[in-house]
């Protein structure tokens, strides 16, 4: 397999030949060695001009190293899923837990860089009644959406992997503020991957090449926000493309961070309501439990009306016809029980 993988890297470095098309003789049974050594004539006239050339001789002997212990699309390791989108990476560089790559259970989550309360909100519920699951989040560790997927699925003691746009050395890694929750990643047993060798600054053109492994290593891809021009409606297309499944989080049609899912519902994806939109397409069931609130009257009426919408303390008075002293107290209990919280607006919203 050593020798393999050698020959992959070699025809994985000659310039004008596309990964893609190599995977096509893969699968059709050829080793990287046959085709280095007696290439079809597709491949010929590139291969014989990459070993006239010095600097490609120089690349092979300096850049392999680097590759011989990154994962190979011709390793049992893998992941089968990815194997089945048009373009796989041939190489995958990783640190921490490899097994999640064979796990029936990666869900993709991506989404705006920019947080709205709705989104976070939303994310938040949805992660949150998935725990005692088996699903593993997976997202691309980008500020926004991507940081709320993973801190929630640690959050929930669901196990995460986070694909990087760059390497995953600490100068290079990207986004730098995401590097300690990339350790904690890490420290909780989950998976940073990357096609990247660790020492690769971030281009822009890394992140849409990214963004076709998110969407092939799930077999579902939640989007939760993004605009119609879009990195994440990008991921959504690559999911479209391979057949995956895309649930998409409905949202208001006057904010521009809704486009994107609202349009994807337009064209047919999965709309995403809760978490068992997600669990029944995994064949999954949650292990939560009914919990017995024990609320006195005052406190379910507060929480049942919150539940509805979210509402000020003023309103809330108005509504129920509450002393303030009353509904400060009720207020303050169902806040200690976690069952609701303060928006940005100043508004109690129930959890």
């Amino acid at each position: 397999m050593k020798k393999e993988k050698f020959y992959l890297f070699c025809l994985k470095s000659i310039k004008g030949l596309k990964e893609s098309l190599v995977w096509e003789y893969l699968k059709n049974g050829f080793l990287p060695s046959a085709l280095y050594h007696s290439p079809p004539p597709a491949i010929k006239a590139l291969l014989e001009a990459s070993r006239l050339d010095s600097d490609f001789q120089a690349k092979i002997r300096q850049e392999f190293p680097l590759y011989q212990n990154a994962l190979c699309i011709l390793d049992e390791e893998y992941p089968k899923l990815l194997k089945t989108i048009f373009d796989p990476p041939l190489f995958l560089f990783y640190q921490g837990n490899l097994a999640l790559l064979q796990s029936e259970y990666l869900v993709t989550v991506v989404g705006s860089r920019t947080l709205s309360f709705y989104h976070q909100h939303a994310l938040e519920k949805i992660i949150s009644d998935c725990r005692q699951t088996a699903l593993v989040i997976t997202s691309g560790l980008a500020i926004g959406i991507d940081t709320l997927a993973h801190e929630q699925a640690l959050a929930n003691n669901l196990q995460t992997i986070a694909v990087l746009g760059s390497g995953f050395a600490k100068t290079v890694f990207y986004p730098k503020n995401n590097f300690k929750l990339g350790q904690q990643i890490l420290k909780h047993d989950g998976l940073i991957l990357s096609e990247y060798p660790p020492e690769t600054k971030p281009n822009l053109y890394q992140f849409p090449q990214r963004n076709r492994i998110l969407a092939g290593l799930s077999k579902a891809t939640l989007v939760i926000s993004g605009t119609l021009k879009s990195g994440t409606l990008i991921t959504a297309q690559c999911a479209l493309d391979n057949g995956r499944e895309v649930f998409a989080l409905p949202g208001n049609i006057n904010q521009t961070l809704n486009e994107g899912p609202n349009d994807l519902i337009n064209q047919g994806a999965q709309i995403l309501l809760n978490a068992e939109s997600i669990l029944k397409a995994y064949d999954l069931i949650t292990l939560k439990q009914e919990i017995n609130l024990n609320l006195d009257p005052d406190q379910e009426l507060v929480y049942e009306t919150l539940r509805i919408e979210a509402m000020s303390t003023e309103d809330l008075q108005t509504k129920l016809n509450f002393e303030l002293a009353t509904l400060t107290s009720v207020l303050s209990q169902l806040e200690l029980k976690k069952l609701i919280q303060l928006n940005y607006f100043n508004q109690w919203q129930a959890k």
